[in-house]
């Protein structure tokens, strides 16, 4: 069995080269399980491997037949996945093709539709997989194994759903052993939990470790945390959990086990987090244990979107948060999500002026995506206002800021009352008014291990030679970009006017002024 995850090279566009490349956290844990019942641990990644089908080629000669091909797919993989497993059953005939992740959990039947796929496994995959894997070597029955579609008698049959695993120190440990050889991988993570109770409309993560909250035991996560540190010499660990803060009682521990083990000495931690989740006290408590870095999704600077959403919490609570962790120390990064239903001009504006009064370090404002699965994308189909470009190649909630100008990403949604060209260039405005102050610029480029850096030129002489066309290449496009967005400003049917963004300006420098001089 080969576990390919499906995530092109190129994902990232301009931003490719200098941007960490994150292990296939999935996979991984489909790894780690199949290591533990004694199954040989076989993976390709696309984001790191130049030839996907010479990899497999040299994988399966030492492999019993029928081969087992299975893909990971999120919806902007879906066209890499479906090319690559269609060649692979040309290839080899007798393979089994079977799909997992976000994408095929949310529209299992839209994946079994393509003829060469045998199967997919919805929501999490850890025991399916192995029960797949044992029953197709073993040429068994797949009717017995839940979470499982397949074809049957020419039919798609749709397996029933089994209850998520409460007990998360079942699981064995994430195998960074398999991908610490590969220098391009940025190890500094830590999965705590799963499963996220709220209701966000835009949220594709539900999908498949679905609303029940559940949280490894403080003794499994430190036990982790020490293995990245000492083996694998990591100072620093970023917690990927949907959403950190949901049981305080588990943070508690957590922290106490942290300390009573010396790591807040050796380490920094950083961590997602809702707003109405915190309070100073706690915040207090974390950053005594070694945190030091706390990311927001904001999403909005509007009330009434913030209902729309369905965040659960107020833009009030988001900002009272931002501000208590940045009087106690944290480096603070937010998301806004621009292009929500409902949204004006006005509201994208006002998501600037936020960001900059909470003095945030880094902020993130991207498109909205309506993710198969979301409630977003049953609203946009509702409104016939759902735009799928191919094989969801347009499902990028990054697309405006990483896109080559010349070949533009179409927006997946517009809300009603907005144009692409409009949102497409409020977010090279946010993105100008906020960046343009060479203390942020200098975060961008800082150390990871402070949890802030993001941006990697190189870390030797060589390798920042190498990339100097490639930077080059950013630059041009980038100067395009912001080109684009002044030629737009003088349009005198703009919706933006040189007078609100240079008024933007003044209150940003105002800000600043006061941040320090008090």
């Amino acid at each position: 069995m080969i576990l390919i995850n499906s995530s092109p090279k190129d994902a990232l566009k301009i931003f490719q080269p200098f941007l960490p490349i994150f292990i296939p956290v999935g996979i991984g844990c489909l790894l780690a399980a199949a290591e533990k019942e004694g199954i040989p641990p076989r993976f390709i990644d696309e984001q790191v491997e130049d030839d996907v089908l010479a990899r497999a080629k040299e994988l399966v000669r030492d492999m019993e037949k029928p081969y087992i091909f299975g893909f990971s797919v999120l919806t902007a993989g879906v066209k890499s996945a479906l090319t690559t497993s269609r060649e692979l059953k040309r290839q080899y005939p007798d393979s089994v093709i079977l799909f997992g992740g976000i994408h095929p959990t949310a529209a299992p039947d839209e994946i079994m539709s393509f003829d060469h796929i045998d199967a997919v496994i919805r929501g999490e995959g850890e025991r399916t997989l192995i029960e797949f894997y044992r029953c197709i070597k073993a040429g068994k029955d797949l009717t017995h194994i839940d979470n499982l579609s397949y074809r049957k008698d020419g039919e798609v049959v749709h397996n029933k759903m089994s209850p998520v695993i409460d007990d998360l120190d079942n699981y064995p440990p994430f195998p960074y052993h398999l991908f610490s050889d590969n220098k391009q991988y940025d190890l500094g993570f830590i999965i705590g939990s799963r499963g996220c109770p709220y209701k966000c409309i835009f949220c594709s993560n539900r999908i498949t470790t679905g609303k029940k909250y559940r949280y490894k035991s403080a003794a499994t996560i430190v036990n982790e945390l020490e293995n990245l540190h000492h083996k694998f010499k990591q100072n620093y660990a970023l917690f990927i959990d949907d959403n950190f803060l949901v049981s305080k009682k588990r943070v508690y521990e957590l922290m106490d086990e942290i300390k009573a083990r010396g790591l807040h000495e050796k380490m920094t931690f950083n961590f997602q987090a809702r707003g109405d989740n915190v309070n100073r006290e706690l915040l207090e408590a974390l950053y005594d244990s070694g945190f030091r870095s706390i990311f927001y999704g904001i999403e909005t600077a509007s009330e009434e979107l913030m209902i729309t959403v369905k965040k659960g919490e107020t833009v009030a609570q988001c900002a009272d948060a931002a501000k208590m962790a940045k009087e106690i120390g944290f480096h603070v990064s937010a998301t806004f999500i621009y292009s929500l239903p409902g949204e004006k001009h006005s509201d994208r504006m006002d998501c600037i002026r936020l960001s900059n009064a909470l003095n945030l370090d880094m902020v993130r404002f991207n498109n909205a995506t309506p993710y198969p699965g979301t409630e977003l994308y049953d609203i946009a189909k509702s409104e016939n206002r759902l735009n799928i470009k191919g094989l969801y190649e347009n499902f990028n909630s990054v697309a405006t800021f990483i896109e080559n100008p010349f070949h533009k990403i179409p927006f997946s949604y517009v809300p009603e009352g907005n144009t692409e060209d409009e949102i497409r260039m409020d977010i090279l405005l946010s993105y100008l008014i906020f960046y343009l102050d060479p203390v942020r610029l200098k975060s961008i480029f800082a150390s990871p291990d402070k949890g802030v850096g993001w941006f990697n030129a190189g870390e030797e002489l060589l390798e920042v030679i190498k990339k100097i066309p490639a930077l080059l290449l950013m630059g041009g496009m980038l100067t395009i970009k912001f080109s684009e967005l002044f030629l737009y400003i003088l349009n005198p049917r703009s919706s933006l006017s040189m007078k609100e963004i240079i008024g933007m300006f003044r209150e940003k420098h105002n800000l600043r002024k006061k941040t320090v001089t008090s």
